[in-house]
């Protein structure tokens, strides 16, 4: 069954949403976003929602340093790597903090990608297919060709593939029927002027849900 990853979250409402919805993993952003949150914000909330989904910390380009200090106030399950962090600080951040590390990998030039997967396979938990966009790390609302999902699903070599990017209600039972991504991520999918719509979230939801 797919799994859904809801990203982006600044409100306890949201969360507490998402955790009426059974999403499988929720998401925080730490790094310069619109979506971005301090550390003290997303511990409160959650803190405020008892037993919420798994909470993702998303991350682009931090040092060892900057992990620490936000590990040390929000409880996450995951450290997501949005940026150009190598496979040696990727190893380094599954030992220092004892997490899974999935790291996402901008789709463009598929012979690209592959080659960067080879380099990260030994040393991250999944892979987060997004899609390429010079001038932001994720978050752009766009998708990359699905076309290229089973060649990339076939090079993940049992590494668990993430697919991100321009996810919405209106597409993603295409996503899932023709594809069973492991895990999809949303942000922009489920907003409606850039917040999280609650009706959205459900109906997304009902979609995923239908291919159980």
């Amino acid at each position: 069954m797919t799994q859904v990853k809801i990203c982006g979250i600044k409100h306890k409402e949201t969360l507490s949403l998402l955790k009426e919805c059974e999403v499988d993993y929720v998401g925080f952003v730490f790094a310069p976003s619109k979506r971005k949150v301090e550390a003290t914000a997303a511990k409160e909330m959650l803190r405020s929602v008892p037993d919420h989904p798994p909470a993702v910390g998303v991350f682009v380009n931090p040092t060892i340093e900057e992990l620490e200090d936000i590990l040390a106030e929000v409880s996450l399950a995951v450290v997501q790597l949005h940026g150009q962090e190598t496979p040696a600080f990727c190893q380094e951040v599954k030992e220092r903090f004892s997490l899974p590390v999935w790291k996402a990998l901008a789709v463009g030039n598929e012979a690209e990608v592959v080659e960067g997967m080879a380099a990260y396979a030994t040393h991250v938990d999944a892979f987060l297919f997004d899609t390429y966009d010079p001038a932001q790390a994720g978050g752009t609302g766009r998708r990359f060709s699905w076309e290229q999902i089973p060649d990339l699903q076939a090079a993940s070599q049992g590494v668990t593939e993430i697919i991100a990017g321009g996810i919405n209600v209106d597409n993603v039972a295409e996503l899932i029927g023709r594809y069973r991504p492991s895990v999809i991520d949303l942000s922009s999918g489920v907003e409606t002027d850039g917040e999280k719509d609650p009706n959205k979230i459900k109906s997304l939801m009902e979609r995923v849900r239908e291919y159980v």
